[in-house]
Parts: structure tokens; sequence; C-alpha cells
């Protein structure tokens, strides 16, 4: 990085840089999984987040630039630290109630639910912290930890889909209204907290609805088209072999219903007949289905 900036300001080999510090960090977090080094990756974060803001791609960034990932609207509005962190606050004692209202223990949960997090965000405000996620992140945290245990409760538990329609509720209302996106992981991992803005969250679940919404549209639709061929097939069945080639095309038939003589009198060609015996034989089959059916 410091090579890059010395050569006349290389923007571009420093941005290589930097998402190939992002590619080795997430490497190291889904190798280690939940025991990942969580300050070294918090530090790598926060370094991500200065060189952002001095290459001037966050538009609400200033220096020093010392918060961590794109700057929150919050910070620009003059919010005192208990008006900032308070929304926060609100959605972790909703969570708490929530749980508390089914009945849920365990010794991790009870021990998150316990967790004193006045005493957190004042230890932050002691220190002089003024950046609105580092605020925010104690209360974050302690939901998607909340979160995180429930659902692994829920499985044996008989509230199972009450819990699981709380833990959709905390990620895709409760913390993305805030600009938080929960990114839940497999094999049991801790779901990884990141600080989105709240407007791309908001765009991101509408688009998600929106394509959700075609998709169930085009399975109906499919649905109909099957439901519409089925019914077609099950009228042409009711339709006897015998019947089937009684039109003007013939002027003959024998007592199976297959025609021997064409409009013109002449008699059927053989590579003809043997093509309509095919599909009278098809259609036999077909009719004797629907009899047995229609019980006829």
């Amino acid at each position: 990085m410091l090579a890059a900036l010395s050569d006349s300001f290389d923007t571009p080999r420093a941005m290589r840089s930097i998402m190939e510090l992002i590619k080795d960090t997430n490497i190291h977090i889904s190798a280690h999984k939940s025991d990942f080094d969580t300050k070294g990756v918090d530090a790598i974060a926060r370094w991500i987040t200065k060189m952002v803001g001095i290459f001037g791609l966050d538009a609400n960034a200033k220096s020093p630039y010392e918060g961590l990932g794109w700057t929150s609207s919050l910070s620009i509005q003059n919010l005192s630290p208990s008006e900032i962190v308070k929304p926060y606050s609100e959605v972790f004692q909703k969570v708490k109630a929530a749980i508390t209202g089914l009945a849920l223990h365990s010794a991790v949960l009870d021990q998150l639910l316990a967790t004193d997090l006045e005493a957190q965000f004042t230890s932050l405000t002691a220190k002089g912290t003024s950046d609105p996620e580092a605020l925010a992140l104690p209360y974050v945290r302690a939901v998607s930890k909340i979160r995180d245990e429930i659902r692994k409760l829920a499985p044996e538990s008989p509230s199972k889909k009450e819990i699981l329609a709380l833990s959709d509720e905390i990620r895709d209302v409760d913390l993305t209204n805030l600009g938080v996106y929960l990114d839940d992981r497999s094999d049991g991992q801790s779901a990884l907290v990141k600080f989105i803005p709240r407007e791309e969250l908001l765009a991101a679940k509408e688009e998600k609805a929106a394509k959700e919404q075609e998709k169930l549209a085009q399975k109906e639709a499919a649905r109909l088209a099957r439901e519409k061929a089925d019914a077609e097939k099950a009228e042409k069945a009711k339709l006897s072999p015998k019947e089937m080639f009684r039109d003007e095309r013939f002027s003959a038939w024998d007592d199976d219903g297959l025609p021997t003589k064409t409009k013109e009198g002449e008699d059927v060609p053989k590579s003809a007949l043997k093509k309509l015996k095919k599909d009278w034989e098809r259609q036999k089959r077909a009719h004797e289905d629907w009899k047995a059916k229609a019980g006829a």
C-alpha cells in the first residue's frame, strides 16, 4: 500500500491491495469460523474504513476517519450519544420482552439477556467514543447473539414456529430498519454483523420481495398451464378411437373406425395407414384410461 501511494499516488494499485487484504481476511474468517481473530479483523476493518475515507469514497466521512464501515447518516445529524443508541436499545428491549413471552431459557441465553449494555455504553462515552457504529455495536452484537442462540433452541422447542418468526423479524425488520445486516452463516457459526446504509438494505429487501413475488407468479402460471393441459388431455381422451377419424378427410372406415378410403374414394396408402394406426392405438389407451377413471 505504501509503495502504491508513493508511486504518484497509484490509486488503482492501492485499491487492489485493499481488495487482497479483504480477501485474505475473509479466508481467515472462513477457515477459523467461530474462533477467528476478532481483534485483528476489527483492526483491519477500521484501517480499511480509514483508507476509504482518505480516498474520498465515503461522502459522509470526515478526518481522522476512525469509524467502522461506511459513515452513518447519524454522525452528521449532531445527535447526542444517548440519542444515537436509543433505537438500538429499544430493539434490544423489544427482543428481550419477546423472549420472556416465549419463556425461552438456556445458560447462554439467560447470560445474554442479563448483559449490562448500559454499563458498556457508559464506558464507551467515558472514553470519548462518538462514532455511531461503535456506540451501537454492543446492542447490535447482543441482539445478534441472542438471535443465534434462539435459533439453536428452535428445533427442540414447542414454540419453534414463533421462534423462527421472531428470528426473521429481528433480521428483516428491526435491524434492517436500523441499517444493520446480519449475514447468517452455516455450520452453527454466529451471524456476521455489518453496518450498511438503511436505504440500501430496504432497496435490497424490496428487490428480494419482488423476485419472490415474480417466482410465485411464474409458479402459479405454470400450475394453471398444467391444469389447462390436463383438462384438454382429459377432454380429448373422451373421444372413442372409433370416432376419431370420422371426418371429411375420409369416406370409408372399418369396424374399428380406421379409415379405408380417402375422400376421393381411393384406398388409404399403407404408409399413411400405418401412422393412423399408431394414433388410433394411442387414443384407444387414453380413452380406456379415461373410462376407468370416470367409472364409465
